[in-house]
């Protein structure tokens, strides 16, 4: 019994609601108790291996090998280049002879082969390209004024170590240098290009140790085996009649 605020002293009675028995209490403990074991352990029976009649549990192995491997991604059907596809037997060998072509035109075309870029399985960032050689490395050619204002710089790493070099003195003194440069620049500046630029072979002259891999021949036609149009003629025609 308790006094309602605002009243002028009438008693009022309010119903609370009873708490239950504490026999009741644990009577509803013991039923989730025994629902929840019962669940428990039908759970760990289904997931415990079978036993023989013998008594002695049976070691499980593993399979020799996976017949199908679920895939992470169910629904990726892009085709991705195996290991088989990558390995060194399945490149092809190639053979380009630089004589005549020009340096640029002659680098990009290379550098898609030894990408890959030139195969229908063409992935980024895999292996899938062939192995190249290029011969007669002295006689690659230059348009323009490029032959004496062509610059190559290399560095030592000490103070005053800057070496710089026209393209006519490189090409005298180490011609591979000038083709395996131009190259190595359109191939991706990381491991996986680092890792094709090994595939490149430059030698001098027409000679080279592969002729146990058979390379074919790969010619460049177009701009690439194009002499220079460009080149002025300083002759004067009417120097015989000078003279």
């Amino acid at each position: 019994v308790r006094m309602e605020h605002g009243s002028s002293g009438r008693a009022c009675t309010k119903s609370l609601p009873q708490a239950p028995a504490p026999a009741e209490m644990v009577a509803m403990r013991a039923v989730l108790l025994s629902l929840f074991c019962r669940s428990s352990l039908a759970y760990m029976i289904s997931a415990a291996p079978a036993v023989p009649r013998g008594g002695r549990a049976v070691a499980v192995r593993m399979e020799h090998g996976v017949l199908k491997s679920i895939p992470m991604m169910p629904g990726q059907k892009t085709w991705m280049p195996k290991a088989e596809d990558t390995a060194m037997a399945a490149k092809k060998w190639y053979v380009v002879d630089a004589a005549g072509l020009r340096l640029g035109r002659m680098s990009s075309e290379i550098a898609k082969v030894l990408l890959g870029k030139n195969k229908p399985e063409f992935t980024p960032g895999c292996d899938v390209g062939d192995c190249v050689i290029v011969i007669n490395a002295e006689k690659v050619i230059v348009t323009g004024k490029k032959f004496e204002n062509k610059l190559y710089r290399r560095h030592s790493g000490r103070p005053g170590g800057m070496k710089i070099e026209t393209f006519s003195e490189v090409q005298k003194r180490i011609p591979e240098r000038i083709v395996e440069k131009a190259i190595k620049g359109m191939l991706p500046h990381n491991s996986h290009g680092r890792e094709l630029f090994r595939h490149l072979k430059v030698y001098k002259g027409s000679a080279h140790p592969h002729d146990s891999q058979s390379p074919e021949a790969l010619e460049f036609g177009g701009l690439t085996s194009t002499p220079d149009s460009k080149v002025l003629d300083m002759t004067d025609p009417d120097a015989i009649f000078c003279a």
